[in-house]
C-alpha cells in the first residue's frame, strides 16, 4: 500500500518526466511477479525499477531539478515490454533466444541503473532550493534592501549565475627562490596549519598577493604524492567562487643525505600554492573561537555558508566535466575568506567520477564522523557519499555540535539529532548563540533538509 500511495505523490514529478512512470512501474512488478521465463532477471529489474518507485516521491517537482530523467519514461516502457515476454515460450524459442534475451535484460539493467545513480545529484538541487528558502526565512526583506551589492543575497541560481561563479583557468609555477622569499625561508612564525603529513605557511608573493603554502612535513611518500598530484589535476581545472582557488605549484629536488656507495639520496619537494583565506576555518569558528565571530552569533551568515558549501557541491556533481565527488565534505576543510565567502578546499581525497564505472574503495578517505556509512560498509564512493557529509555538516552548523566525539564517550551527530527532529523539537537541538533566534517556519524547513539528507533521497540507497 505504501508503494502506491508513493506512487500518487510523485504524480507531478512523472508528469514533468512525461511518462505515466506509476502505471508502467506497477505493470512491470506485476508482470515480474508471473514471469515463468527468465525469473531471476525479472526480479532484478522489478527490484531496481522498485527504488525508482521509492525514490520518485521525494524529488521536487521542479522542471530544472527533473530534466535529467526525461528518458525515463522509455527506458520503464522497454523493461515492461522485455519482463512481458518471459510470460511463456516453448522450449525451442526459449533455447534460441537465450543470448539475445540475456544481452537484452543486461542493457535494460545498465539503462535503469544510470538512471538510479542520478537520483542523488537530483536531490542535491532540491538541498540547496530549501537552503535558499531558509535563508530568505531568516533574513526578511529590510534586512536584505540595503546597499550590499546583490550577490550577498543568494537566490536560486539561474543559469547565469553559475556562470558568474566560475572563474578562469590558469595555474603558475613558483621557483624555489619565489617560495622562499615569500615564506622567509619556511619560518616557524608563518605556520597556519599543519596535519600529519603537511605544513601550511602564510607567505606574500613578490606582487603582493598573500597566499597559502602546502609543504609535506616529510620526504614525499607515494601517498602523498598521489595526494597532491590528484588536487593539482582536479583544482587547476575547477576554478569557482565557492572553491579554493590554487594559484600553482613548485616542485624540485635537493640533496638530503649521503647513503651507502657514496651515493646521494635525493628528497622531491612538491608544494601547492593557494590563494590565502584571511578568516580561517569554518570548524574554528564553530568550535574554537570567541562568541563575537560573526559565524557564532548569525544564522544569517551560517545559513550563507551552507548555501556556498552547497553550490560548490553542486558544481562538482552537476557542472565539472568530468563530475567530481569531493570526498571529505566537513568543517575544517571549508575556508573563509575577507569577506566571509565559504570556499571549499582539501580536494586530495577527490576524483574524478564516471556514471558508468563503480569505484571500489578500500583504503578508505574521508574523516570518521563525516563518512557515508553505506561507503563505509561497501566501498563503493558514490556523489551520495558527498550528501551525506553535507548532511553531517548542516547539523554541526545548526546545532553548534561536533559532527563526532572521540574524547570520552563516543558521540556520533546524526545518532543523536535524528531521534530528536524525527519526533518534531528541532527547537531543542538549534545553536543558541545566534540571535535572534529562527522563526518557527525555519525550524520547519530544518527539519525537512536534515530529514531529507539522512533518511530521504539523499540517503545514499542506490547499488
Amino acid at each position: 500500500m505504501a508503494l502506491w500511495t508513493g506512487l500518487g505523490q510523485a504524480a507531478t514529478v512523472a508528469q514533468l518526466v512525461g511518462a505515466d512512470v506509476g502505471g508502467l512501474i506497477s505493470m512491470i512488478m506485476q508482470a515480474a511477479l508471473t514471469a515463468r521465463q527468465n525469473r531471476r532477471e525479472c526480479e532484478q529489474v522489478a527490484r531496481r525499477v522498485l527504488m525508482i518507485a521509492e525514490l520518485l516521491p521525494h524529488l521536487e517537482a521542479c522542471q530544472e531539478a527533473v530534466r535529467p530523467l526525461a528518458g525515463l519514461g522509455d527506458t520503464l516502457r522497454e523493461a515492461h515490454e522485455l519482463v512481458v515476454s518471459c510470460q511463456g515460450r516453448n522450449l525451442a524459442y526459449q533455447l534460441a533466444m537465450a543470448g539475445r534475451q540475456a544481452n537484452r535484460f543486461r542493457e535494460v539493467q545498465n539503462k535503469i541503473d544510470s538512471y538510479l545513480i542520478l537520483f542523488p545529484i537530483i536531490s542535491h538541487i532540491g538541498i540547496t532550493r530549501r537552503l535558499d528558502r531558509i535563508y530568505n526565512i531568516l533574513v526578511p526583506d529590510s534586512a536584505t534592501s540595503s546597499a550590499s551589492p546583490p550577490s550577498s543575497s543568494p537566490q536560486v541560481q539561474e543559469p547565469t549565475e553559475v556562470a558568474r561563479e566560475v572563474l578562469p583557468h590558469g595555474t603558475e609555477e613558483f621557483t624555489l627562490a619565489e617560495i622562499m622569499a615569500a615564506t622567509n625561508n619556511f619560518a616557524d612564525d608563518t605556520i597556519i596549519g599543519q596535519g600529519g603529513s603537511a605544513i601550511v605557511y602564510r607567505g606574500r608573493l613578490s606582487d603582493g598577493r598573500e597566499v597559502a603554502i602546502k609543504r609535506a612535513r616529510h620526504p614525499i611518500s607515494s601517498d602523498l604524492e598521489d595526494e597532491f598530484r590528484t588536487e593539482i589535476a582536479i583544482l587547476s581545472q575547477l576554478q569557482h567562487k565557492h572553491i579554493v582557488r590554487l594559484l600553482g605549484t613548485s616542485c624540485w629536488s635537493m640533496n638530503k643525505e649521503k647513503h651507502l656507495l657514496s651515493l646521494w639520496r635525493k628528497r622531491a619537494e612538491r608544494l601547492l600554492v593557494y590563494e590565502y583565506m584571511d578568516n580561517g576555518t569554518l570548524h574554528d569558528h564553530l568550535h574554537n573561537q570567541p562568541s563575537s565571530s560573526p559565524v557564532t552569533v548569525s544564522w544569517k551568515m551560517r545559513i550563507d555558508v551552507l548555501l556556498g558549501v552547497s553550490r560548490a557541491i553542486e558544481h562538482l556533481h552537476c557542472h565539472a566535466v568530468p563530475p567530481v565527488i569531493h570526498g571529505d565534505i566537513k568543517p575544517a576543510n571549508i575556508l573563509l575568506d575577507s569577506s566571509w565567502v565559504p570556499r571549499l578546499s582539501d580536494f586530495g581525497a577527490s576524483v574524478d567520477w564516471n556514471p558508468m564505472k563503480e569505484y571500489d574503495t578500500y583504503a578508505y578517505v574521508g574523516t570518521i564522523g563525516y563518512l557515508d556509512p553505506e561507503y563505509f560498509q561497501t566501498g563503493h564512493l558514490k556523489p551520495a557519499s558527498d550528501v551525506y557529509s553535507l548532511g553531517v555538516l548542516m547539523l554541526e552548523v545548526l546545532t553548534g555540535k561536533k559532527g563526532v566525539e572521540v574524547e570520552g564517550p563516543l558521540f556520533d551527530l546524526p545518532s543523536f539529532a535524528l531521534p530528536i527532529i524525527e519526533a518534531g523539537n528541532l527547537e531543542e537541538l538549534l545553536d543558541k548563540r545566534p540571535s535572534p533566534e529562527p522563526t518557527p517556519r525555519h525550524t520547519a524547513s530544518d527539519s525537512d533538509i536534515v530529514t531529507n539528507s539522512f533518511g530521504g533521497t539523499c540517503n545514499p540507497a542506490v547499488t
